[in-house]
């Protein structure tokens, strides 16, 4: 023991004074580059996000519809850019599939042993199952419920489905087409000959009209019917009734979509300002937001970029492009996005839905006009979010540098570890000579 320590209590405890400084620094140096590091994705992730609803506003915001349909009859959906206008369905017969049925005393009934068993679906020859039963059980014959699955894995089967209904005494066998319409009947015969099954449910096409012309579909779903517009058939009107359909601008998407760009506007440029602000300034109200898409500044992140031009750049060039007019003249103000003095935008919804009633062609051209407001705001994000734009060039420049950093910080422990068994040799022989020296001296230590 040395001053009652051990040669490594007292070798580490020395290695942990020498390096302590370098620990220090580079941990300092680390924290500071990964904090960049992870303030600058976080822009990238704010400015790709708010690119993200740019494009929404140019592509889907103005040209959404709505449909409404005053009774159940049936379900109205609309895609973008369907045209508007009303509608009078009325629905005459409901499309089904052709369904047949034919009874047994059991489901281990058995068959004929021979015969050709042929299920034709409509009127295409290739849409034909057949099943030679002198030959499927070795002509010993096959039970209803054989039939069932035959019928169910033959993989020439062009679109049925055989079940077994056991009605308490007796065994139904059902054939169900899959699919509705009268062209999808089915015809099931043996030898030629009809197999006589009862029709428990006809095959039918779905007849009605909309605005007094008639249409006839095979499904009950009438998909893009009118461009655009799907009708989904749940009944059949009585005589003297009818569903009025009205399919028109869809103002409320129009404005959260809109609503949506302001918000993440402001998220952004409230993050540039706390990211390269001095300490000590006051966060904007729009940096405490509590929206799902924001993606907040951590207190540790408060000014870390504040040293970075590019980022108030991009700041003022986002200012520049929403204060100066569109192209057709108009400016936000007058559809009720309000510029403040820290350069947030204010939207007030009644104002907005009243310019878009006014005039929404006008309202539009704002956002997807050449040269409007979703251009100049994407010129100036383009270049920090492409692929190997500038924000890619400062993360790749940090990564580097924490490469380094963590390089010498490998170089720095083995140093140490070399220091640390060093000292620990060096203790280790002081100890053995101290004890030797002990151990010679109680030799001449007075004895009682």
């Amino acid at each position: 023991m040395i001053g009652n320590m051990s040669a490594a209590q007292f070798s580490q405890q020395l290695i942990s004074a020498d390096r302590a400084g370098k620990d220090n620094l580079y941990k300092g140096k680390l924290s500071t580059q990964k904090t960049q590091l992870d303030a600058y994705k976080l822009l990238e992730t704010s400015m790709k996000l708010l690119s993200t609803k740019l494009k929404s506003i140019d592509t889907e915001a103005f040209s959404n519809k709505k449909a409404d349909i005053n009774n159940d009859f049936a379900k109205v959906t609309v895609k973008a850019g369907a045209p508007k206008g009303n509608y009078d369905l009325n629905v005459t017969q409901l499309a089904q599939s052709h369904q047949l049925t034919k009874t047994y005393a059991s489901e281990d009934t058995l068959l004929p042993a021979s015969g050709l068993f042929t299920v034709q679906l409509g009127s295409d020859p290739t849409k034909k199952l057949s099943i030679d039963l002198a030959t499927v059980n070795g002509g010993a014959g096959i039970t209803v419920t054989q039939l069932r699955d035959l019928i169910n894995k033959d993989a020439a089967n062009p679109g049925m489905q055989a079940s077994l209904v056991r009605t308490g005494g007796q065994v139904e066998l059902m054939l169900s087409a899959n699919n509705g319409g009268a062209s999808n009947n089915l015809t099931v015969n043996l030898d030629g000959a009809d197999w006589g099954m009862t029709q428990r449910r006809a095959a039918q096409d779905a007849q009605l009209t909309l605005n007094g012309i008639s249409i006839t579909s095979s499904n009950n779903y009438l998909e893009n019917v009118i461009d655009g517009v799907n009708l989904d058939l749940i009944k059949v009107h009585g005589v003297g009734e009818s569903s009025q359909i009205k399919v028109e601008d869809d103002s409320e998407a129009t404005t959260q979509a809109v609503k949506d760009f302001v918000s993440n506007f402001n998220t952004l440029l409230s993050q540039i300002n706390q990211l390269s602000r001095s300490m000590g300034s006051t966060v904007t109200d729009a940096a405490k937001s509590d929206d799902k898409d924001v993606v907040k500044v951590s207190s540790g992140q408060i000014g870390v970029l504040k040293g970075d031009s590019s980022v108030r750049l991009v700041q003022s060039r986002l200012r520049d492009a929403v204060f100066n007019d569109a192209p057709n003249g108009m400016r936000l103000s007058d559809i009720g996005i309000e510029i403040g003095r820290d350069g947030l935008l204010k939207m007030d919804d009644k104002k907005f839905e009243a310019a878009l009633k006014a005039d929404g062609s006008k309202v539009q051209a704002m956002f997807s006009d050449n040269g409007s407001y979703i251009d100049k705001i994407e010129a100036v994000l383009k270049p920090y979010t492409e692929f190997d734009g500038l924000l890619s060039m400062k993360k790749k420049t940090i990564d580097s540098q924490i490469d380094r950093i963590e390089d010498s910080v490998e170089r720095h422990n083995y140093q140490m570890t070399q220091k640390y068994n060093i000292y620990l040799a060096q203790f280790t022989a002081m100890e053995a000579t101290i004890n030797q020296l002990s151990a010679a001296s109680s030799l001449f230590s007075p004895r009682g």
